[in-house]
């Protein structure tokens, strides 16, 4: 792809040079009084202005042209945009299984549409990997204190307590496991209880004092809230109704998992007393029967859309021919996306696959090589190189004359039009049987646009300094920051940074997806490091890391601040203005990445990219911060509370904000060197000089 170069004939011939020439005729030459284009002196000043375009044409822009260039030859390409992602959640027709025994699934194929109405322009997610939705295969029902024991097979025969008979204590736990045969990540579980029916259990039974956990395939467990929609809420009273059922959404990290040498998909129901109202059990809960059901799973989209068989051309059998793309930019390919060329066979004519290489150079003339820029969708095939003896190699075999070129499927997308809220991708693009709706219960973010000249201006001068060896911390964090526009900061720890856990050579990378959109809005789960994402990064740095350095890619340390003030502000401003003004600008810059283009009231520099790594907050940064506030006239109390963010934990799917309970700070919030400071809605109170001195 051909960078673009600027401009260089920006001077207009008659409106910038000769109409200016003219105007100064008065000036200059008072008795000059025929401006006519017949005149002689107009012709002079139209050869005059002639020559200086010509000039400021050759010279005035050169350098710049010059730079676009070298950065041309050393093969540096603009980056193309990155694609938002999130979860499509499917809801079923009818709950699986239909009839006891029964087996039936519901099958979503990869590359299922699903649009958004939002806007004029419709975006488009479509779904990364298939989906089958399969009804759950309940096996265990174990108890913590007796978890040898199953008491599954024996449900309807005998009454299973799931806590503690004589006195139910905090911690007490009962599992449910069930069957890997049929594969339940990302199902939506409604769990339907039969009970004896008790009263003065103790407790609340619109709130009972328990957890509900899933195992991970990472081995931790994990917090699930039960669903708050309608026809999904608790109706079990805290297991003390008759019958009642409730309803857990799974997440896409649930995975079978070995717990106590079982196998299964494991859930467990914990007594935690979170509340004084909640109460705690005088007695255990009688269990009758557990039955379960599928309402539903969700699946991982992005925002993209999928062109199948598209006819690129015919091939003029030379060497380094080249065809584009209809749509752009284009995805990365997956496993049944590529460049097929026409071949005979026989008697009969296929189209066989070709193989994506970055370049040619160690292609050979019978290799079936081709490139993909992905930003300009540029399909190139290999070129002829006349070498320094006069002979000529050809890297990548040609297309012989005549055959047909198409795109056997391939994906575009991308932009920062695709970070949609949640609940906004409702339309399917195509009916799918049993599945009733369809929508995405988090927010997508990750879609950022195509990289600006500036930036690849920037990034070309790292990436000389880097020299495609990772050396040091700074090579790191370079080639973190250069492998995907999903990437927004990066940051290269060393055992010598006080890192906890370092070993000999240990190196840690913390990065920071790029989701500005989304930390606008208030939705910390984004910061979550996805998996796919840390597996594609750390192959690209293995390919430039020492053998001897261990490498760990992860998330830093999230501190979410919050700041409680009370300011007076200026004379004529609204008091809700205010407190709005001083809102956004603690926002702005107690961040993690910066939310626009405007610069923080304390970071002066234009080379701010968010919090600093390890950098301590004080809380006189604070009062400083707001007292520059235009509209502010004093800052009068000002008190900063926090706690730790872990961004998987941050999502939900019914409620926004997190009830987790804040650590007021002193005088300081220390920062470990891989933490960074988010920002929760802060709380600003306005009043008077006067009110305040009536309160002490």
């Amino acid at each position: 792809m051909t960078l673009p170069a600027p401009n260089l004939d920006d001077l207009r011939f008659q409106s910038d040079l000769v109409d200016e020439a003219r105007k100064r005729i008065i000036n200059y030459c008072p008795e000059w009084t025929e401006y006519n284009v017949s005149d002689p002196g107009i012709t002079l000043i139209e050869l005059f202005a002639w020559m200086t375009e010509l000039l400021a044409y050759r010279l005035n822009r050169v350098p710049e042209k010059n730079y676009i260039k070298f950065l041309e030859m050393l093969g540096l390409q603009r980056m193309p945009a990155s694609s938002a992602r999130t979860e499509l959640t499917l809801w079923l027709s009818a709950a699986l299984p239909m009839q006891p025994g029964s087996q039936q699934t519901v099958a979503v194929p990869q590359g299922f549409e699903v649009r958004s109405e939002m806007s004029a322009e419709n975006v488009i997610f479509t779904t990364t990997n298939p989906l089958e939705i399969v009804p759950p295969l309940l096996a265990h029902v174990r108890r913590e204190d007796e978890f040898n024991r199953n008491f599954f097979p024996r449900m309807g025969l005998e009454i299973f307590l799931p806590f503690n008979q004589r006195q139910p204590q905090q911690g007490d736990t009962f599992y449910l496991g069930f069957s890997p045969k049929n594969n339940l990540t990302g199902h939506i579980l409604q769990l339907e209880f039969t009970c004896e029916p008790t009263e003065a259990v103790g407790i609340r039974r619109e709130d009972p004092p328990w957890v509900w956990e899933c195992l991970t395939r990472d081995g931790e467990w994990q917090e699930l809230e039960l669903s708050r929609f309608e026809g999904e809420k608790d109706t079990t009273g805290g297991l003390n109704n008759e019958q009642g059922h409730l309803t857990l959404y799974l997440p896409l990290s649930v995975a079978p998992a070995t717990l106590h040498g079982l196998e299964a998909f494991w859930l467990r129901c914990r007594i935690e007393q979170r509340s004084s109202l909640q109460g705690l059990y005088s007695e255990s809960p009688r269990i009758k029967k557990v039955e379960a059901f599928s309402l539903g799973a969700a699946v991982p989209a992005m925002h993209s859309m999928r062109v199948d068989g598209e006819v690129l051309g015919t091939s003029n059998g030379e060497a380094g021919q080249s065809f584009t793309l209809r749509n752009v930019p284009v995805l990365a390919l997956q496993d049944g996306e590529t460049v097929e060329v026409e071949e005979t066979h026989g008697d009969e004519s296929v189209y066989v696959p070709w193989q994506q290489v970055e370049d040619f150079s160690k292609s050979t003339r019978f290799d079936r090589h081709f490139k993909l820029d992905m930003a300009s969708g540029t399909v190139q095939f290999g070129p002829s190189v006349r070498q320094p003896d006069g002979s000529v190699v050809q890297y990548g075999r040609v297309p012989e004359t005549g055959r047909g070129v198409r795109f056997s499927r391939y994906r575009y997308g991308g932009g920062v039009r695709g970070n949609l809220p949640s609940l906004s991708l409702n339309t399917m693009s195509m009916p799918l049987a049993y599945i009733s709706r369809v929508s995405n219960l988090i927010r997508a973010a990750g879609g950022r646009d195509q990289e600006s000249l500036d930036e690849l201006k920037l990034r070309a001068q790292r990436e000389l300094q880097a020299q495609r060896r990772a050396v040091t911390a700074q090579d790191f964090e370079q080639f973190t920051r250069d492998f995907s526009r999903s990437v927004a900061r990066a940051k290269c720890l060393t055992p010598n940074d006080g890192q906890q856990g370092a070993k000999s050579g240990g190196i840690s990378v913390l990065v920071v997806p790029a989701v500005a959109d989304s930390l606008k809005a208030g939705a910390l789960a984004s910061l979550h490091l996805e998996d796919n994402l840390q597996v594609d990064l750390r192959a690209h740095l293995d390919q430039y890391r020492l053998l001897t350095s261990s490498l760990t890619i992860r998330e830093p340390r999230y501190y979410g601040v919050k700041v409680k003030a009370r300011v007076v502000p200026q004379d004529f401003f609204a008091p809700s203005e205010v407190a709005l003004r001083v809102n956004e600008e603690l926002k702005r810059y107690l961040t993690p990445l910066p939310l626009d283009d405007r610069r923080p009231l304390l970071q002066p520099t234009e080379n701010w990219e968010g919090w600093p790594f390890g950098r301590d907050l004080f809380a006189a940064e604070a009062i400083s911060l707001i007292q520059q506030v235009p509209s502010v006239k004093f800052v009068l109390d000002v008190e900063i509370s926090y706690r730790v963010i872990v961004p998987v934990e941050e999502k939900s799917l019914f409620e926004e904000a997190s009830s987790a309970p804040l650590t007021v700070v002193d005088k300081v919030l220390r920062i470990p060197p891989d933490g960074l400071v988010c920002s929760f809605e802060h709380e600003i109170e306005t009043t008077t000089i006067e009110t305040a001195y009536e309160k002490g």
